[in-house]
């Protein structure tokens, strides 16, 4: 597991990836697994 402030940057960057009305679905989505990949949770 993270320690406490690697996973408050993370989830505030998955966070608005995710929330967003700028990026296109498709580029969101590829965020999405890249930040997932980046933490070693590979879907």
């Amino acid at each position: 597991m993270l320690p406490d402030k690697q996973l408050q940057a993370y989830t505030e960057f998955y966070d608005s990836a995710r929330y967003n009305d700028i990026l296109d679905p498709k580029v969101t989505l590829m965020l999405h697994l890249a930040s997932a990949m980046a933490v070693a949770c590979y879907p």
